[in-house]
């Protein structure tokens, strides 16, 4: 581990204990977020236009009020904004968290080597942001909401192509493991059989791309041609003969990411559930 490294954990694990901030996100109740909003409303009074660092400006007016006057980490608020962001933004209830903090939050996104080193995130959160400046907003979100799973479905079924085939999968051949496997249901295929064959073809294309959600990925590079070139997702299954090649790369990092979020959104189930824990296991505690 390299030097400046140790040096922003250490500051990291020092301010939190020297001013009592609890290493939490904010419970993103409503007496909470009017709380933070009139707090950081406060500090926003004190900063001139024009002063600062980007960086300095996001620790007085975001990472200052939250952890002075709430006392929770805003690292592992941050953290846990950018994880749980779909759902987040999607409540009216804490919407307006959400739309107070992302401007700090992007700022933190686009220079998050230098928020490292300045003691205002962690290893682990720089490791998030690192995996997901790699891809849109909107692909990030993607990744959070669960969206990876169907898409994980999808790839499986391209890898399994590739293996039979000892290389490049076509999509006419997609097309027909799709059938195969009945992951198209039989019923419908039936009634699309009926069809001329232009129609049934766009049929399928039109249900495989439903029934994955593929068309949210469109310009995240997670297929790409022989020519190297990624394909649109609009037009995938267009050319029966087309050869579809998964983008490693870009699979990897998206898979690292959805552990990321995995991972973090289960020590927060841990940490919510232990108080229910402790009750249950209290010797001859039955209330």
């Amino acid at each position: 581990m390299s030097y400046r490294k140790l040096a922003a954990i250490v500051l990291v694990l020092c301010v939190a204990a020297c001013t009592g901030v609890k290493d939490e996100p904010l419970p993103l109740s409503r007496e909470n977020i009017e709380k933070y909003v009139a707090a950081v409303d406060k500090s926003s009074r004190k900063i001139e236009p024009n002063t600062g660092t980007v960086l300095e400006r996001v620790a007085t007016l975001y990472r200052d009020p939250l952890e002075n006057s709430l006392g929770y980490s805003f690292d592992r608020t941050l953290r846990h904004y950018f994880v749980n962001r779909a759902g987040i933004t999607s409540d009216p209830a804490s919407k307006v968290f959400a739309d107070l903090i992302t401007p700090g939050a992007q700022a933190v996104l686009m220079n998050a080597d230098e928020a490292l080193r300045a003691g205002i995130i962690s290893i682990k959160t720089r490791d998030l942001l690192a995996i997901l400046a790699k891809f849109r907003c909107d692909h990030g979100l993607l990744l959070g909401n669960g969206e990876w799973e169907r898409m994980s479905g999808f790839l499986g079924l391209v890898s399994d192509c590739e293996k039979e085939g000892d290389g490049p999968c076509t999509a006419g051949r997609l097309v027909e493991m799709a059938i195969e496997r009945e992951i198209i249901p039989r019923q419908e295929m039936e009634i699309a059989s009926k069809a001329a064959e232009e129609e049934r073809l766009v049929y399928v294309r039109n249900f495989l791309i439903a029934h994955f959600n593929l068309s949210h990925w469109e310009g995240a590079r997670l297929f790409i041609g022989s020519d190297g070139r990624e394909i649109e997702i609009s037009s995938l299954f267009d050319d029966p003969e087309t050869q579809i090649i998964t983008n490693e790369r870009v699979v990897y990092l998206a898979e690292q990411y959805a552990k990321m979020i995995k991972k973090e959104k289960s020590l927060l189930t841990e940490k919510s559930s232990a108080p229910l824990r402790a009750l249950q296991s209290e010797p001859g505690n039955r209330s």
